[in-house]
């Protein structure tokens, strides 16, 4: 995709020496990198040998700290089309006659060409390119009659038809073809990142038409909106075999088995000349909880030790039955899918997803399914408890559902750490998904999980943020949010942040000027142009990976202590900063 300069991530790993502590899960909407284009991922990521010093190093940082996110809910859903159609009968008088016949023969030639596009020859003469034209307008005309995930069959025929629609293609994988993923990037997969949208319809920044509404009606749409907006968010509930998430198309219902099949359709090749996609695993299907304002609160309130009541105390066992049975689904959906990616033509990685919230249930409950029961684990040994005991790769979601302090969601996800570690003598690698605001990235590296999935760049791009870290300033380390709307930035020609090395802010080439000032930024944002939250997206990603390196830096310097003494001293330093802005 990017010419002859593309180096592949294994051949990338292995000029790295050392591995960073703390790696960032970019959440890939629709499988790309939020706001980047083919050129702007080639600059941050793979510049060209004869680029300077300074932005080759950048291309290290981001490629050694950057995984990205590819959710099943919008990269897997394909539409399903009718296969034959039935003829329509005409009325009287219309003049024209049924030819049923040559109308079928006529849809079989139809399939019969779209199917073997693949394997059409470079030699193409007018005709033939006017009848492929005519078979895709076809194809597009046609109306979906529903929405279903990703298998083999799909993915090799997608494939078959890019290959045919490309003349040279060194890939034939449905993630490098369709999905056009960087091959120079690492990937991991997960179902959902989370059953929370923290999207609205439009962002700040975004193009949407203003239109007279009487303040009657814009009154009620907006008491709309904060109900929607609140806690009560509707989910459809899951059953024993499949889980509801949230696609492009609507609600889907997904099994483990359809959810194995979409994994392995993205990465495994479509022939057998051509080299499987690398991938950091899959994260197996996860449940929602839904608890209710009443429930959470006898839950997770600080105070509920102090005050006992008896409703508090029955919603609070109504609250541990639901996370309970939530995780025992989802430990007998981990079963079968790491049973079926063992059976696959490729072992995938497998990452098994465990609910914050079980942190609250006895340790005994962590690692049952519907089949075991608590009372019947020392007449039953079977290999799933085992299984779910001394996996190594452990993926804790539900984050940004837990409605409590900073501090007691801490405490929950050390409590959680510590029970899962000491189920087994394997060490064990966390990842911690849904992590979208600064204080909660420093809880996280403090407690020692690995990979850390956030969309906080792409939240704070889209509300015209500037995320500021200077690592080098006098007394310590500065951080800071600079919010670009404010009319201050209207004549301010300094650049984003000085001294920062993005394509933001790194000063022209032939003039020692920044590339894009506040001024001209904070132009771009308020005529709603995109190219405001591009901008800010690459500021704003840049320097969430700087602050990855710092803390992997001091983590390695933690080594053999038994106080994370320069981790803890930074997390200090930056939360002091942010405080007193």
């Amino acid at each position: 995709t990017f010419g002859s300069t593309v180096t592949t991530s294994t051949q990338i790993m292995q000029n790295s020496t050392t591995a960073p502590r703390f790696r960032l899960l970019v959440h890939g909407r629709d499988g790309s990198i939020p706001y980047l284009t083919p050129e702007l991922l080639r600059l941050m990521f793979v510049p060209e040998e004869t680029a300077d010093n300074q932005l080759w190093e950048d291309g290290k940082l981001h490629r050694e700290h950057v995984i990205l996110g590819l959710a099943v809910k919008d990269t897997c859903i394909t539409p399903d089309y009718q296969e034959t159609l039935l003829s329509k009968k005409k009325r009287k008088g219309d003049g024209t006659v049924e030819e049923n016949g040559k109308m079928k023969q006529a849809r079989q030639h139809d399939a019969h060409v779209i199917q073997n596009l693949s394997t059409a020859t470079d030699g193409k003469d007018a005709s033939c390119d006017n009848e492929h034209h005519h078979q895709q307008q076809k194809l597009r005309s046609k109306k979906p009659t529903g929405y279903s995930f990703l298998n083999r069959d799909k993915s090799s025929r997608i494939c078959g038809l890019l290959n045919g629609a490309q003349e040279k293609s060194t890939t034939s994988n449905y993630i490098d073809h369709y999905i056009r993923t960087p091959q120079h990037i690492s990937t991991l997969i997960v179902p959902t990142f989370s059953f929370i949208n923290n999207d609205n319809d439009t962002s700040a920044n975004g193009s949407e038409e203003k239109k007279y509404t009487p303040k009657k009606v814009e009154a009620k749409h907006s008491l709309q909106k904060k109900k929607c907006s609140g806690s009560n968010i509707v989910i459809p509930k899951s059953t024993k075999n499949a889980v509801s998430i949230e696609t492009p198309h609507g609600w889907q219902s997904i099994q483990p088995e359809q959810y194995c099949d979409a994994v392995s359709s993205m990465t495994l090749p479509t022939n057998s000349n051509s080299v499987p996609s690398i991938c950091e695993g899959a994260v197996g299907l996860f449940d929602h909880v839904n608890l209710s304002s009443t429930q959470s609160d006898s839950l997770l309130s600080e105070n509920s030790s102090q005050e006992k009541s008896a409703a508090k105390e029955q919603a609070r066992k109504q609250a541990l039955k639901k996370i309970t049975m939530s995780l025992q689904k989802g430990n007998d959906w981990a079963c079968r899918s790491h049973q079926k990616f063992l059976t696959g033509a490729q072992p995938i990685k497998f990452w098994l997803p465990v609910q914050i919230l079980a942190a609250q249930l006895p340790s005994h409950v962590l690692f049952t399914t519907p089949k075991i029961r608590p009372n019947l684990q020392k007449q039953f040994e079977e290999t799933e408890q085992t299984f779910l005991s001394n996996h190594s790769n452990v993926a804790i979601v539900g984050w940004d559902a837990l409605v409590c302090g900073n501090n007691q969601r801490r405490e929950n996800l050390r409590n959680l750490m510590d029970t899962l570690q000491l189920a087994s003598s394997i060490p064990k690698k966390f990842l911690l998904l849904a992590v979208n605001d600064l204080q909660s990235i420093l809880d996280a590296a403090r407690e020692g999980i690995s990979i850390i999935g956030s969309d906080m760049a792409r939240l704070l791009s889209r509300d015209g943020i500037a995320l500021c870290f200077d690592f080098a300033c006098d007394g310590g380390i500065s951080a800071q949010e600079i919010d670009l709307k404010k009319t201050r930035f209207a004549r301010d020609f300094d650049p984003i942040l000085s001294n920062c090395t993005c394509l933001a802010c790194r000063p022209r080439i032939t003039e020692k000027k920044p590339s894009f000032t506040r001024a001209y930024v904070h132009h771009l944002i308020q005529a709603k142009e995109m190219l405001a939250e591009i901008l800010l997206y690459t500021h704003n990603l840049h320097q969430l990976l700087l602050l990855f390196r710092q803390l992997s830096k001091a983590a390695v310097l933690d080594d053999g202590m038994e106080d994370k003494v320069h981790l803890e001293k930074i997390c200090r330093k930056i939360e002091e900063s942010l405080a007193s802005r």
